[in-house]
């Protein structure tokens, strides 16, 4: 009688674990900030250029909101979004790092990585992990960045990335390397300031994208350097941050994306 009884209720049971409504999250990317620490440079400088850098949080919240828009309005990608708490992040010792594949740095110009968080990064990056550094200028923070990523890869050196390569045609063409000014810089121009300029540090200001390769030739690092993308993605809607620089900006960083996920 007891067994009866017992598949009586799996039968009742039954329809409703079938019928279990599917997860509210249903993203295929997340847009994560990785968070760092930095080593107190700012104000330091080397030669004619300034060291340091900003914090992990630069341009947030909205460049994060605005960019998860676009990204999703331009690839289809159905992008994690929180209206109330648009910034997603993680730590580098976080066990959470390895279930995002893309992290984005802004503004590494004074990061500082001890071994541990070197070696994490390392094995992230190894296990098929894509890391975007963005919005550092001049020698001097290039120089710190440098150091930082030969923490993670002693063997590894950064190389200019061609504009043949597939990081710069997987989802749009993007055919020539511009410099992506911050706001300030923009609304200058903007203005007609006949001082106006797009670069930041006097001592180098060519832009430049730079990346780092597995064994396999895959990216695993890209680095606009001499560059802000976070301001282009944050500033999308102002009248006089130019189109035509938020264009750029948007397909490069969506190119990034799409590689990632796909190579």
């Amino acid at each position: 009688m007891r067994k009866v009884v017992l598949v009586a209720i799996f039968f009742v049971l039954l329809p409703a674990v079938a019928a279990e409504e599917p997860r509210e999250d249903q993203s295929e990317f997340y847009f994560t900030r990785l968070i760092y620490r930095g080593n107190g440079m700012r104000g330091y400088r080397l030669g004619n250029d300034a060291c340091g850098g900003g914090t992990w949080r630069t341009d947030s919240p909205d460049a994060d909101a605005k960019y998860a828009w676009g990204i999703q309005r331009l690839t289809g990608l159905r992008v994690h979004y929180e209206p109330r708490n648009p910034v997603h992040s993680v730590g580098i010792m976080d066990p959470a790092l390895f279930h995002h594949p893309f992290i984005y740095a802004v503004e590494p110009g004074s990061m500082d990585l001890n071994e541990e968080e070197a070696a994490r990064l390392r094995e992230y990056l190894l296990r098929g992990g894509f890391w975007h550094l963005d919005d550092f200028w001049g020698s001097c923070q290039l120089d710190n960045v440098l150091e930082q990523l030969h923490k993670v890869f002693p063997d590894r050196e950064p190389q200019d990335i061609p504009l043949n390569h597939d990081v710069f045609h997987t989802f749009f063409d993007v055919d020539h390397i511009a410099q992506i000014p911050n706001i300030s810089n923009a609304r200058r121009i903007f203005r007609g300031d006949p001082n106006a300029h797009t670069w930041e540090q006097p001592g180098d200001r060519d832009p430049r994208i730079l990346g780092i390769y597995d064994d396999h030739h895959r990216l695993m690092v890209v680095i606009t350097y001499n560059s802000d993308l976070g301001d282009a993605w944050e500033w999308l809607d102002d009248p006089e941050y130019p189109a035509s620089v938020t264009t750029l900006a948007y397909r490069e960083g969506i190119d990034f994306i799409m590689y990632s996920m796909t190579h």
